[in-house]
């Protein structure tokens, strides 16, 4: 599996998706990526996952909604991948939810008016 891994790694480290603007990649150069991210996905088993992991998984699924978006259009298919990306952020322990960021912005708001 670790070589698989390695290997799509090298493959999209040397992809023009890692020096071009998403705009200027050709249908075909997104296809290639969304393929090559979508292996990278299906490989990584979820066990012992760390905060980081859950990052990383989130990255991968949030770029395959953008090439699902300029591939396909699809916007069902495209948030899926979105909804993917913010599930894994939960998972690894970020709090998503309107109660944490009115909780933070009270925080900011108490500090504020001490100084």
């Amino acid at each position: 599996m670790y070589g698989d891994f390695n290997r799509i790694v090298v493959q999209l480290t040397q992809h023009p998706v890692m020096y071009k603007p998403l705009s200027d990649l050709t249908y075909t150069e997104c296809e290639l990526a969304y393929a090559l991210i979508r292996e990278l996905i299906d490989l990584s088993i979820e066990g012992d996952y760390t905060l980081l992991d859950y990052i990383q998984m989130a990255r991968l699924e949030y770029y395959l909604g953008e090439l699902s978006c300029k591939i396909s259009c699809s916007r069902e298919e495209t948030a899926l991948h979105y909804a993917g990306a913010l599930h894994l952020l939960e998972k690894g322990g970020f709090d998503l939810g309107i109660k944490k960021w009115v909780e933070l912005v009270s925080l900011r708001i108490e500090n504020s008016k001490k100084e």
